[in-house]
């Protein structure tokens, strides 16, 4: 006898398991109903299917109780099963695979002979087989329900892993696992198409709804038949950072588990490879771990190549860059300068003096475009800059190819993380024989941070939330600044570098750019900038109590720039008067 030969009962056996613990475990609770219901829950191994079918269980169960069927429910009562498992634990369930279809048509028959509702688990692999199914329960009068349960291939690999090492010894072949995942597609169309159902839905995990659809008195489905098609696509919708982090988190723990040497040796051998496996089926739709300065170290809100390339295809290209208008002399500006530091003005009045229709390449609408930053500015707006960083900076490098492509003339609002990156881009467009010009807009560091928070306030006296760069972000971007406006003067590809004050005044020109934008940096107030400024500081801890610490590191900040009447004031010290110093009293002898 072959290793995988059929474990088949006899047929006293058989009849005797069914009527003696099958039936009267499954139908308990039922009982007939005048319009019997039976609900199709259907997915790959791993899907959720249980956790589905019981939250449609516990529904029918207001109707009087349901009965439940699965084949995977019987082969713990199969007198072989265990000694098969012990044996080897891949070939285990086919050896009983006779015996548990056979139980589960009869529980079917049973249920249809006896008017149940009933919850029947099923992958849908085959579609001439729910053409049966469909036939004998109209037959019966049932209403037929089907819920698919639709998941990413890596979850669903997963998912069978978990449920293995979790000592529910259910092997899936990987063979099996893809049937499951491309039959439910096949089936799902002919489900419509051939009106098998009365209604179908599709869930994500948790009977969360994605698609509903019900025949009509006329025989006709309510909406467009789009079922099989909202699987494919939530199989191959990309995740978002949290379900990437809890996928990596549980593929770690998986893996851990499997390597367990109190595990059953061929039980491990058995699974060994699926971790693997799950990443791999992962790699086309999770997102892409990259380093964060501070905790939690690592973020998972880089974007998919796929995900990546749709973005810029169909929300940047057409929205920011729609304007490229060839130039047979194009032209760049770079406007240069630190949070804060004027980049809307100073952006105006540039593309005012150019001629008509420069492109506006601006950070924030660029990160605009990733799918979480507007929930990262509500949630951590400290930090949504920068956590979107990888993917903008990629958009920005590609809309810079865009616009050179197309010699329209471009304003770059830079926001570069190192100077290397800033001569990069500058290199780029001298290749391409653009004339390039450089704005740095220069003012105290202090006043810059103090508008990045005026910003933030008006935001949120009108409801709304904004990204607001750390203090470490500042300091960087303003050092990264000043490296900007040293490397443009002596680079002979940029043809004009301008220093600009607050109020758009030049300062200095070309090789006097550096000296200009740093003496304005360390330009001293006048009594009447540092009469508003103060005001300014006050109304902000009205505004933001929760960032006094902040703002009052902004004053210190200020402090050495302030005039004298704004300086602290020394405490004075008067001497008391002199105290006689007191002797030590001589040692008492005994």
């Amino acid at each position: 006898m072959g290793e995988t030969a059929a474990a088949v009962l006899g047929e006293e056996e058989h009849q005797d398991v069914l009527h003696r613990l099958i039936l009267p475990a499954a139908t308990k609770n039922a009982v007939p109903q005048d319009k019997p219901v039976v609900v199709v829950v259907s997915g790959p191994s791993g899907a959720g299917k249980t956790e589905v079918g019981d939250l449609v269980q516990a529904a029918l169960d207001r109707r009087g109780g349901a009965v439940r069927v699965g084949r995977d429910l019987y082969k713990p009562v199969h007198r072989h099963y265990p000694a098969l498992l012990e044996a080897d634990v891949r070939t285990a369930g086919v050896r009983v695979r006779p015996d548990t279809i056979r139980w589960q048509a009869e529980v079917e028959e049973y249920v249809r002979a006896h008017r149940l509702d009933a919850v029947v688990e099923s992958a849908l692999a085959s579609e001439d087989e729910f053409r049966t199914l469909s036939a004998a329960y109209r037959s019966s009068g049932h209403r037929i329900e089907v819920v698919a349960v639709a998941t990413a291939e890596a979850l669903a690999q997963l998912g069978v892993l978990d449920r293995f090492l979790a000592g529910e010894l259910r092997y899936v072949s990987w063979e099996n696992q893809d049937t499951c995942t491309q039959g439910m597609l096949v089936t799902l169309g002919v489900i419509e198409a051939e009106r098998l159902a009365d209604r179908v839905c599709v869930v994500r995990r948790g009977l969360e709804p994605l698609y509903d659809n019900e025949l009509t008195r006329e025989g006709a489905w309510a909406r467009p038949a789009a079922a099989a098609e909202t699987a494919r696509i939530e199989q191959l919708r990309p995740w978002n950072a949290r379900q990437t982090r809890v996928f990596r988190r549980e593929l770690t723990r998986a893996e851990v588990l499997v390597h367990d040497e109190r595990l059953p040796a061929d039980a491990r051998l058995a699974v060994s490879r699926d971790s693997e496996r799950a990443a791999a089926a992962a790699e086309s739709v999770r997102r892409i771990a990259h380093p964060l300065p501070g905790p939690p170290g690592t973020g998972y809100h880089r974007l998919g190549a796929e995900e990546h390339r749709w973005a810029f295809d169909e929300l940047i290209a057409p929205v920011h860059l729609r304007r490229a208008t060839f130039r047979p002399d194009p032209v760049v500006v770079y406007l240069v300068g630190e949070y804060g530091a004027g980049q809307l003005m100073a952006g105006r009045m540039v593309r005012r003096a150019m001629r008509p229709r420069p492109v506006r390449l601006e950070p924030r609408g660029l990160r605009g475009s990733h799918p979480d930053y507007f929930q990262l500015v509500t949630d951590s707006p400290r930090i949504a800059d920068e956590l979107v960083r990888p993917d903008a900076d990629e958009w920005q490098a590609e809309a810079e190819a865009y616009l050179r492509e197309q010699r329209s003339d471009v304003t770059i609002e830079a926001d570069y993380l190192t100077v290397d990156d800033f001569c990069l881009s500058v290199s780029r467009f001298a290749r391409a024989r653009y004339r390039i010009e450089v704005v740095a807009l220069a003012g105290r560091a202090a006043d810059s941070r103090q508008r990045t928070l005026v910003d933030h306030a008006r935001a949120l006296e009108l409801d709304v939330m904004t990204a607001l760069p750390a203090p470490a972000a500042h300091a960087r971007a303003r050092r990264v600044a000043a490296e900007i406006v040293q490397a443009a003067a002596c680079n002979p590809d940029i043809a004009a570098v301008t220093v600009l004050d607050t109020d758009l005044q030049a300062l200095g020109r070309d090789r006097a750019a550096p000296q200009a934008w740093t003496a304005e940096g360390l330009r001293p107030y006048s009594a009447q900038e540092a009469a508003r400024f103060h005001s300014v500081q006050r109304a902000l801890c009205r505004v933001l109590p929760r960032m006094r610490e902040e703002i009052s590191g902004l004053a210190v900040q200020a402090r050495p720039l302030m005039p004298a009447a704004w300086q602290a004031q020394p405490v004075e010290h008067r001497p008391g008067p002199a105290r006689p110093v007191l002797l030590a009293a001589p040692l008492r002898t005994p």
